[in-house]
């Protein structure tokens, strides 16, 4: 699984075509019946779209077969099925296709056809609602994963890119040494390099150092996509780590004890008990701003098109949004600043709360997708600002 990161996201949000189709499937990572539900659920939902251009689009069978081919070719792919994430969303336009394999549980399938994507069920796998990384420090081979409450899966590191194996390391620097010595050169100056060797503070500082260059590998890959990060490993590697880690978003607390990729279940499970204290934390924390802002006159409810302005001109930090709400249709002009609503949704309407909710990430505003209970106001949406509106 490779990082689907912000800049992906709007990379997204900035396309358009007509038209512009998104769908989203729930897979399986395993499968008995050889992922054949999952590649229904996908044919499922191209047989809809299909309906739904010849209806509401008026494109005949061959422009459908076009702009769908590339959907249909995945599907006929047996290999790419043998290797799923939670969430299967794929986006098509211009006889082109983009698709993303995502750690994000989601029960029904779905589609929408538009003039742009539908980003809405993404949000999860941007915001750090409840999503973070867990790096496993096993000096034989780092791994890095990406987890939820749900579900857990690593992010293969390229080892060209990022140094993933201390142990190889020394392997390599104390074969070097050894050549050097048959060379002529003699091995009483040399360090040693091996696991056996030195002292425990020598041992250390070699560790440390390896670190300094991991983490120098790794960490731009994480801005990225900048989530919370938790450590798993023996206790003496964890403080050397944190020495040489710049991660902002290094969490304290750690998951102890000397793990291979064998104990993943057992480490998501005490990787949780960790991080969703600091999500619980978190989002009470922007509840409470929230009722404390009202009385600045810094917060939203009630007010669609206020919070809607909000996310455009960027003054929007934090959007609540209830996750089953009806779209609201409609469209936004960006030169006049206003919002037009419509009842039904034609080609050219998107949905408005998708809209918001991709302006306010956009403009480095956070996002919550919530139950309607535990909204904090009456309505599909609620928000934050970071400055009164004139």
């Amino acid at each position: 699984m490779k990082i689907f990161d912000r800049n992906l996201f709007l990379e997204l949000t900035q396309k358009e075509s007509e038209p512009f189709i998104s769908i989203y499937v729930p897979t399986s990572r395993k499968s008995t019946n050889a992922y054949k539900d999952d590649q229904t659920r996908f044919k499922n939902q191209l047989s809809q779209v299909e309906k739904d251009l010849e209806k509401n689009w008026g494109m005949d069978e061959r422009n459908i077969s076009k702009v769908l081919r590339p959907a249909h070719q995945l599907l006929e792919d047996f290999n790419f099925w043998q290797h799923n994430s939670d969430l299967l969303a794929v986006f098509l336009a211009d006889g082109e296709m983009e698709y993303f394999q995502v750690p994000i549980p989601r029960v029904e399938s779905m589609n929408f056809i538009g003039t742009k994507a539908f980003t809405m069920p993404l949000v999860p796998e941007l915001n750090d609602d409840g999503h973070y990384y867990l790096l496993l420090l096993n000096l034989d081979r780092i791994r890095l994963y990406e987890a939820t409450r749900d579900v857990i899966q690593e992010i293969i590191l390229d080892e060209k890119e990022v140094a993933v194996s201390f142990t190889v390391e020394e392997e390599i620097a104390e074969n070097q040494g050894h050549l050097q010595g048959q060379g002529g050169v003699g091995s009483a100056g040399a360090m040693y390099h091996g696991h056996d060797g030195g002292s425990d503070e020598e041992k250390k500082t070699t560790i440390l150092n390896y670190f300094h260059r991991m983490t120098n590998m790794l960490e731009p890959l994480l801005y990225k996509n900048p989530l919370p990060l938790y450590l798993a490993g023996v206790d003496y590697l964890i403080p050397l780590f944190r020495e040489a880690s710049k991660y902002n978003h290094l969490q304290d607390g750690h998951v102890s004890g000397a793990f291979t990729e064998k104990d993943v279940m057992s480490l998501h499970q005490k990787s949780w008990q960790l991080a969703s204290d600091y999500f619980s934390s978190e989002r009470r924390k922007r509840m409470n701003d929230f009722e404390e802002k009202q009385s600045e006159g810094l917060s939203i409810q009630n007010d669609k098109t206020a919070l809607i302005k909000a996310a455009h001109s960027g003054a929007l930090d934090t959007l609540f949004v209830d996750e089953k709400h009806e779209h609201v249709w409609g469209t936004f002009d960006t030169q006049k600043h206003q919002v037009n609503y419509q009842e039904s949704k034609d080609k050219h309407s998107h949905c408005l709360i998708d809209l918001t909710i991709s302006q306010t990430i956009k403009n480095g505003g956070k996002v919550f997708l919530m139950n309607s209970d535990s909204l904090p106001a009456n309505d599909i949406m609620a928000g934050i600002l970071r400055y009164p509106l004139s």
